[in-house]
């Protein structure tokens, strides 16, 4: 909050020996309070800047906002804190609102369902940026009935009509569509079970896959590699685009959750995979 008050000192000195307004007689006293008061006033309407006290800021005002789905989530979770960690202004989106509360007022914290349309256009038309982690209960086969593919043609349909002003969408992927080898996804290279209770869950992130990319809003999908075993915040990563990133040994690349979700945030600041999918590694 603005408070107007006299500068601490000997008033506006030159410093060159000639007199400050404090200094002068009280006629050139009043003036000083004068227009110091003026100064105070236009200050408050807006035309001028103010003197704030030391330690105020509007600098959370500031913050750029981020609305995480999936935010009480194993990875959802750690994009929460590495969201915090940027200084964003982080709203979570959970089914379960208890599960944030240890966040106490850092964050927001709604319930919202990503296939209602008109909730999902009212909510992300408030932020800059919209990160989608979300699972799905293994059960049903068809691959189309898969959370993936509906939230994906939920969040297309809602954001299409809000063109280069809408929020950008960053959407979690499936390691299960890159590029593995041969120039095929493991789901081509048949090395998916048809008893595998997730094979569902792999094919329907192609059709979301699929469905952004024949999409015309401004959507990145991030695919992890091929795993999330990796322990800790190195704030090391590699990326690559559709091909399956791999150590020097030749052995596809391993993450962390924390480190995952060190690199959504970084092609966030740093976009380089605008209407692209990218996998990232340590």
């Amino acid at each position: 909050m603005l408070k107007c008050r006299e500068l601490p000192g000997k008033g506006l000195s030159k410093n060159d020996g000639s007199p400050s307004f404090k200094t002068m007689p009280s006629g050139g006293t009043y003036v000083y309070r004068s227009l110091l008061w003026l100064f105070c006033l236009a200050a408050i309407a807006g035309q001028m800047p103010a003197v704030a006290d030391e330690g105020e800021s509007d600098a959370a005002g500031d913050s750029p906002r981020v609305l995480i789905y999936g935010a009480s989530g194993r990875i959802g979770s750690k994009i929460v804190e590495e969201g915090l960690l940027r200084g964003y202004a982080v709203t979570g989106v959970t089914r379960d609102p208890a599960r944030l509360a240890d966040y106490g007022d850092r964050i927001e914290v709604v319930t919202s369902d990503i296939l209602d349309r008109d909730a999902t256009r009212e909510l992300v038309s408030r932020f800059d940026t919209v990160v989608v982690s979300i699972g799905g209960t293994p059960g049903d086969p068809d691959p189309a009935n898969y959370i993936a593919p509906r939230a994906a043609e939920s969040l297309i349909e809602v954001l299409t009509p809000m063109g280069p002003d809408g929020p950008r969408l960053i959407f979690v992927g499936s390691v299960f569509t890159l590029i593995y080898a041969d120039g095929k996804t493991p789901l081509e290279l048949g090395r998916v079970a048809d008893d595998n209770p997730n094979r569902a869950m792999f094919y329907g992130h192609q059709i979301a896959l699929d469905a952004f990319r024949a999409s015309d809003i401004n959507w990145t999908v991030a695919s992890p590699p091929n795993g999330l075993r990796l322990e800790g915040r190195t704030g090391k990563v590699r990326f690559g685009g559709d091909v399956l990133l791999r150590d020097p040994d030749g052995e596809p690349a391993q993450i962390s959750r924390e480190d995952y979700a060190f690199g959504i945030f970084e092609e966030i600041e740093n976009p380089r995979y605008r209407q692209a999918r990218f996998n990232v590694a340590r």
